[in-house]
């Protein structure tokens, strides 16, 4: 069987970090056809026994980092040009940063299905998954996660897509999640081999549709759920329940940068860099992942008045955008119907260009 030696030299050079990534996958893979092979049509439990030996050993020669540090790694140089995006607007706990490690590092599990159809895809399969508050991997337990299986798919159809040759960013204003975050931001960012060419996570920052300050409107009630109703519109009904029920019918607020969609597309997708070479101008993919209670409506007529995807359509490039409606949960009928004006007609010019859309459904993480 082949073996994965981690490079000494693997430092601060982006290519260096990349090969190592590859070199890492490709010798996972080598040993996962090997299992696979030599396992036939006898995909028992002691065969599923060897495969999560298999890939806790090979996630075990990640080298990782169990201090992060709290001060972001890349606060001074967020943007870095890449070939491929994920972009998450609404990362809450990091759990779809976490989702795109997952498949960055999970070899064996597609490969094992596409040999063995009638393999239950359930918590009980073997995976690496990245727990984002223990900021460790565990090895079975996960439950299978729409936007896992969407990113797994979208990556797999474009060859391109290798996660070594993606940017990752996130997006959160609530600011009782920033410590964490920036410790998810650098724990990946420590990784030795690294999963992904470059990630930051933008802490009390938000989505919006102009750059500039602006206000997120607290959840203050939805513990369980990391007090997912936060967003930048007052009237969001968990939002408002929280002045309610604990500030005398007050909305809880905080002050946060808003970002429009159109500034990360432009400041990291290669293809838009006026230097970037013919080649590099095309065969990228964009993936928007964007769970933002509402805001959902002015993001997407800005990005579609600004351009940005079509620009990057018509030079050659994938783009998908994965999206959960929030409609009812904005309470104010004003508020509403100002949000959602014109928000159909920016759709069908996105879709004409040939952007993708994916839904999301409520409770999807």
């Amino acid at each position: 069987m082949s073996e994965y030696v981690p490079s000494d030299l693997f430092t601060s050079s982006t290519v260096e970090r990349s090969k190592a990534m590859t070199s890492w996958r490709e010798s996972a893979q080598q040993e996962c056809k090997e299992l696979i092979k030599a396992s036939g049509k006898n995909a028992n439990s002691a065969a599923v026994d060897k495969l999560e030996d298999l890939e806790r050993a090979f996630v075990g020669k990640i080298k990782t980092n169990s201090a992060p540090s709290t001060i972001s790694a890349s606060k001074d140089e967020p943007y870095r040009r890449c070939r491929n995006a994920f972009i998450d607007l609404g990362t809450n706990i990091g759990d779809s940063i976490g989702y795109f490690i997952d498949n960055s590092v999970d070899v064996c599990s597609a490969m094992w299905v596409d040999a063995n159809p009638d393999t239950k895809f359930n918590k009980q399969f073997p995976r690496p998954h990245l727990d984002v508050a223990a900021l460790e991997f565990q090895h079975r337990g996960s439950n299978p996660n729409p936007l896992y299986g969407l990113l797994q798919r979208t990556m797999r159809e474009s060859p391109s897509a290798v996660s070594e040759a993606f940017c990752v960013y996130g997006m959160e204003g609530n600011p009782v999640f920033t410590e964490r975050l920036t410790k998810l931001e650098n724990f990946v960012t420590d990784m030795n081999p690294r999963p992904v060419q470059h990630l930051h996570i933008f802490t009390e920052s938000v989505v919006t549709s102009t750059n500039g300050p602006t206000k997120l409107f607290l959840d203050k009630l939805s513990v369980k759920q990391n007090f997912w109703g936060s967003s930048i519109l007052s009237s969001q009904q968990d939002a408002v329940k929280s002045g309610k029920e604990l500030n005398e019918g007050e909305v809880f607020s905080a002050d946060v940068q808003g970002i429009t969609l159109s500034t990360i597309v432009d400041s990291t997708m290669l293809a838009l860099d006026q230097e970037a070479s013919k080649e590099d101008k095309s065969g990228g993919v964009l993936i928007v992942k964007m769970d933002v209670e509402g805001a959902e409506y002015q993001v997407l007529k800005e990005v579609a008045a600004s351009g940005v995807l079509c620009k990057l359509k018509e030079l050659g490039n994938r783009v998908v955008m994965v999206v959960e409606y929030h409609n009812m949960s904005i309470t104010n009928a004003d508020e509403r119907n100002r949000e959602k004006a014109g928000h159909r007609e920016a759709t069908n010019k996105l879709k004409a260009c040939g952007v993708e859309f994916q839904n999301l459904g409520a409770n999807w993480a």
